[in-house]
């Protein structure tokens, strides 16, 4: 049995590193905090020790700079887990290969999500509560896949008391040029910046007050009834820096 076998296969020596990490703990201490039989505790201490996950300290048992890595390995896998498990539907039906895996690896940073849902009564819900909270924004950056019609004026007006940036992709930009051009001279003549990257496959606005997120659908169709919104500070800060990774490959745009 290998190292990942012999956690993955057992939530109970989990649950002993877990409670390691806090501190140094006895094998009768571990069993009072876990509800398992102290003999059953001693055979996962001596697996662990044997992986080089903890070790003997007098009569308590003491994580190893080793377990210690796996403990916070698990906790963030616990954590991921956690967001997915929030809404599993929303996980299911959604194209996420436009956040780049080191992204996806720190997905548990958008802590405690809403996704809003479009119903008959509200209909584009998602797109007013989002368009409420840019509007009243200082900082605002988006990078989208898909051409909004309602965000040439808009961000034309918000770019003249807030600091916007926009990366979008070929098609949206020619599209911007051709039939927004009043707009689009207004935005940049505010002090708005536009850049150009065709790989963006989804759509993120992040302010200093929140992250939001629109998604294709595994059908390819972008979802129009349904995005993600977080306030977590967290959030924000995974929102910003997933904005400059799109960035650092996108080209100025000027006209």
């Amino acid at each position: 049995m290998d190292t990942f076998e012999a956690l993955a296969c057992s939530g109970q020596r989990k649950k002993i590193l877990n409670i390691l990490s806090s501190s140094p703990k006895s094998t009768k201490e571990i069993s009072d905090l876990t509800g398992i039989s102290s003999p059953l505790i001693s055979r996962h201490l001596k697996k662990l020790n044997e992986l080089g996950f903890v070790e003997k300290d007098g009569t308590r048992y003491i994580l190893t700079d080793k377990g210690y890595f796996v403990y916070l390995a698990l906790e963030k896998f616990r954590k991921i887990v956690e967001i997915l498990d929030k809404d599993p539907e929303f996980w299911e039906i959604h194209d996420f290969s436009g956040i780049p895996d080191e992204f996806k690896l720190r997905i548990d940073e958008i802590g405690d999500y809403e996704i809003l849902r479009s119903g008959k009564d509200e209909v584009l819900r998602h797109f007013k509560v989002f368009s409420s909270i840019y509007t009243e924004s200082k900082v605002v950056r988006l990078a989208s896949a898909i051409f909004f019609p309602s965000h040439p004026k808009m961000f034309a007006e918000i770019s003249a008391k807030a600091d916007v940036e926009v990366i979008i992709p070929l098609k949206a930009l020619n599209k911007l040029k051709s039939e927004y051009r009043e707009e689009l001279e207004h935005y940049l003549s505010n002090g708005g910046k536009i850049y150009r990257n065709d790989d963006v496959k989804l759509t993120v606005i992040v302010t200093e007050r929140a992250l939001c997120m629109g998604f294709f659908l595994r059908d390819g169709k972008y979802d129009t009834e349904s995005g993600l919104l977080s306030l977590d500070s967290s959030a924000i800060r995974w929102g910003f820096e997933l904005y400059n990774y799109f960035k650092k490959s996108a080209v100025p745009v000027e006209i």
